[in-house]
């Protein structure tokens, strides 16, 4: 029998999946399960990597669409679980969702359309896991293990846009594009004039650091300083450059684990907290978060001239330090020592597994 059909008869046996999907917006007190997101009053069930999920270890994966995986096959019946425990969490959890009328999620983007389909078709994602794992990988931490993943992910915004209209909302977007989904999937190839404008910078960016005109050096304290070579940075602007990044993000993410980037592209320089320091990150530890601001202010004295440094909130889901107007006039090798000795001692500021906040109180 195959896994499709086998799941599908566990499934009827086990009572609980398929599910519906339902808008977060109009649930109200309706029972559900959330996937990807924070629990709302009537959450009977959360699967999600976000800080603070009340999301059973038993799931807990680095991705969310991965958790989803790991409830389905315990509700269908297609793993066993190896002690007492699991087997307990595992029916705890199945119990719970009996109660849920839906399945929904209170954003969207390629993690949470992946858990979602999981479970509204999760025969179909059985038989495409690797493909659907990977599209969100891709889409939340930027790392692309397939192109045929990276195809997906990258066509899921502009599917949405297509379908549900420039500046639809989440609900808006998860109804035009949920049942697409199955085909973008299937036949990614017949979506490239959905995925090939992202696609172009991302390989281009791949070839640049191939070549060595974008060097890539791993440093303590899980850092990665990313830079080009050469002094005409026109060239390297052209290939999805963003922020202090010389190339495309997802480029640099599929070439280094790091999850501290300090990019210099000519005068431009950006540090960033790649957002798997921001949820709970499974598969490797992951350095707490400092507050950035302070070395902002550092920064900004160092300068020799008016420029300013600037970092967002602490619970941003990117930690971003950057010149207000992009450009800084410090030399590459003083910021990478200030960089370095401040990440070094600065306490962390936010953690993901803390319980009642991620946000941690100044010591």
């Amino acid at each position: 029998m195959g896994l499709r059909r086998a799941a599908s008869r566990r499934q009827a046996d086990a009572g609980v999946l398929p599910f519906g999907f339902s808008p977060y917006e109009v649930l109200d007190d309706r029972p559900h399960v959330m996937v990807d997101g924070s629990p709302r009053r009537s959450s009977v069930l959360t699967l999600s990597h976000w800080p603070q999920s009340p999301t059973s270890p038993l799931f807990a994966r680095d991705l969310s669409a991965e958790i989803a995986f790991e409830f389905a096959r315990h509700a269908t019946g297609s793993t066993s679980p190896s002690s007492r425990r699991e087997r307990d969490a595992g029916a705890a959890a199945i119990e719970a969702s009996r109660r849920a009328e839906a399945v929904t999620c209170d954003h969207f983007d390629e993690d949470g359309l992946m858990a979602v389909l999981v479970l509204t078709d999760p025969a179909f994602c059985f038989e495409h896991e690797q493909l659907v794992v990977e599209a969100a990988r891709c889409g939340d931490f930027g790392i692309v293990t397939t192109e045929e993943a990276a195809r997906v992910a990258f066509a899921i915004g502009p599917l949405a846009e297509q379908e549900a209209g420039e500046g639809a909302g989440t609900s808006e977007r998860y109804a035009a594009v949920l049942e697409r989904t199955r085909d973008l999937i299937e036949r990614p190839g017949a979506y490239e004039a959905l995925w090939h404008e992202e696609m172009q910078p991302y390989r281009a960016g791949r070839s640049a650091i191939e070549r060595g005109d974008v060097v890539i050096a791993e440093e303590p304290g899980d850092l990665a300083v990313v830079s080009r070579t050469g002094t005409d940075g026109s060239a390297h602007r052209l290939v999805g450059a963003t922020g202090g990044l010389p190339v495309h993000a997802a480029a640099v993410h599929s070439s280094t684990p790091c999850s501290r980037v300090l990019a210099f592209d000519g005068a431009r320089c950006e540090l960033y907290l790649r957002y798997e320091g921001w949820v709970k990150f499974m598969s490797r530890k992951v350095p707490l978060r400092p507050d950035l601001a302070p070395l902002a202010a550092e920064l900004s004295a160092m300068e020799p001239g008016p420029v300013l440094w600037e970092a967002n909130a602490v619970g941003a889901i990117v930690g971003r330090l950057r010149p207000t107007e992009g450009i800084t006039e410090l030399a590459p090798g003083v910021i990478l020592d200030a960089v370095r000795t401040y990440l070094e001692k600065a306490p962390p500021a936010w953690d993901p597994f803390r319980p009642g906040g991620a946000l941690l109180p100044p010591a």
